[in-house]
């Protein structure tokens, strides 16, 4: 099978070298462009800063930065985009390029509460793939984005125990300071220290959530009623999303059998396969003292789909309320790889 030629948008910052390194000898897509700002065009994206421990891998390192726009990557054969830009300018560049009838596949904010415009987490929602179905009956191109990186670790972690009838959640993230982007938060603000607030992160949850799980009625979707509540605070970790999680249900489970959802779930058939989709997208730890960012951050099985498991502990359950611990990784999961998983998924549906 011939390979899908894509290009990484904000390829200098962390999210985009992260979208390199998941794409290297991808088996269905294939780096041809890259582009960041203006004052790039035209160096080499070997000689850029690498931001992650892996640095940029060396199958894209002799490509050259191209100019942002449609004409000049449709010239490259480009027919996918994965964006890492920040959103202010996604918003312009990522509709000119699914005007222009490259895919985009975004990890920015710019179109995740549009109403055209899925928030796709494949194990979670795949059936609002058909949003993107819809646009292409007025667009060449359709953008689809993923969550925000603390909602995506929050709705797998809900995943299994939507059984139960979710009603309220209750949710305070421990946000690692690689979710800030690079500088990110001045070193004199974090070290030693917690910062507890984190602008429109709250909001965010709140409102992504609702349409997540919402229900598609035509082709709209109604967003779900139940009542969110979040807190956002910085800590100084490197990297991982960790979330207290306090969820009330309208059916008293047990603990055994909160358990079982747990080790019982597996995904949807559309998803099963995907070469960064994990076996389990979300485990259950028993030890008391788990999961934690520096030994759980990478959990995930195959090779290539390290990092996109969502780890669940301290799991309790008192009549109708079930508590959790839950950590995600917020530059692989809820970043760069939810949106690579979105890529295949949409390819194995037939929209690209």
């Amino acid at each position: 099978m011939k390979k899908i030629q894509c290009v990484v948008l904000g390829a200098t910052g962390v999210v985009g070298q992260h979208f390199l390194r998941l794409l290297a000898n991808h088996p269905l897509f294939q780096v041809a462009a890259v582009c960041a700002s203006e004052g790039r065009i035209g160096q080499r994206l070997g000689d850029v800063n690498a931001l992650i421990p892996e640095g940029i891998p060396a199958e894209s390192a002799d490509l050259r930065f191209s100019a942002m726009d449609a004409k000049s990557l449709a010239g490259l054969k480009v027919q996918v985009a994965f964006s890492a830009l920040p959103t202010d300018v996604a918003k312009e560049v990522e509709k000119e390029l699914a005007a222009a009838g490259i895919h985009v596949f975004s990890n920015a904010g710019a179109y995740r509460m549009d109403e055209r415009v899925p928030i796709l987490i494949p194990e979670v929602n795949h059936p609002h793939l058909a949003l993107a179905r819809e646009q292409l009956q007025h667009s060449k191109g359709f953008i689809i984005t993923n969550a925000n990186c603390t909602t995506t670790g929050l709705t797998l972690a809900l995943l299994p125990i939507l059984p139960f009838g979710i009603r309220k959640l209750v949710v305070a993230s421990y946000q690692a300071i690689s979710g800030a982007g690079y500088p990110g938060v001045p070193a004199l603000d974090i070290s030693g220290n917690v910062i507890p607030y984190i602008d429109g992160e709250e909001a965010k949850v709140r409102k992504e959530v609702a349409k997540i799980f919402g229900r598609i009625e035509e082709t709209t979707i109604v967003p779900m009623d139940w009542q969110v509540y979040a807190h956002c605070v910085r800590v100084p970790t490197l990297v991982g999303h960790l979330l207290s999680v306090h969820v009330e249900v309208e059916n008293e489970p047990t603990l055994d059998q909160v358990q079982a959802c747990f080790e019982n779930f597996q995904p949807d058939r559309p998803v099963q396969g995907l070469p960064t989709a994990p076996i389990k997208p979300v485990v259950l730890m028993h030890e008391k003292n788990r999961p934690q960012p520096s030994r759980d951050v990478m959990l995930g099985d195959p090779v290539r789909a390290q990092g996109m498991t969502v780890a669940v502990g301290r799991l309790e359950v008192e009549k109708h309320v079930i508590r959790m611990i839950a950590l995600s990784n917020n530059l692989i999961r809820g970043a760069a790889g939810g949106s690579v998983l979105n890529a295949e998924l949409a390819l194995r549906e037939g929209l690209l």
